[in-house]
């Protein structure tokens, strides 16, 4: 036995199904987006501290070629010797400290600078362990400078 259905066909027949793969794709769509949008930003921190890697291995190498540097003794003024083939820059100065008697040695790497409290003895800096610093040790900003 057969049953027959008469089906009227309509113009809306369909239409569910073709909001549904609208949806579906403004929904991928943003996900996408927001994916995008995190992939990049995940994308930009990992630049970023690719390049402050860069600069402060620059900065150290810096230090350490500074510490076999011969050096006129230190003024008031920042006395800086440079390394072109390996793009070194180090500076030394008096440290303006109370305690001791100092020698403020900065490396530099772009704009990134690495301190070390040293002494100064026969043209050579002398190293301490534990006078490594990634700031300033000066009271005042402009004597860092």
């Amino acid at each position: 036995m057969k049953i027959h259905f008469n089906k009227k066909t309509t113009q809306a027949e369909g239409f569910s199904t073709l909001i549904m793969v609208i949806i579906l794709t403004i929904v991928g769509l943003i996900l996408l987006t927001g994916f995008q949008a995190l992939v990049n930003s995940l994308k930009k921190t990992y630049l970023i501290e690719i390049q402050y890697y860069r600069q402060f291995n620059q900065a150290s190498s810096s230090l350490n070629w500074a510490k076999k540097q011969v050096w006129q003794p230190p003024s008031e003024q920042w006395q800086c010797l440079l390394d072109n083939q390996y793009q070194f820059k180090a500076c030394i100065k008096k440290s303006r400290l109370k305690i001791d008697n100092y020698t403020l040695l900065r490396a530099q790497a772009d704009d990134y600078y690495l301190y070390m409290l040293t002494y100064f003895a026969d043209n050579h800096l002398i190293i301490e362990k534990g006078h490594w610093l990634d700031y300033c040790p000066e009271k005042r900003l402009v004597d860092c400078e």
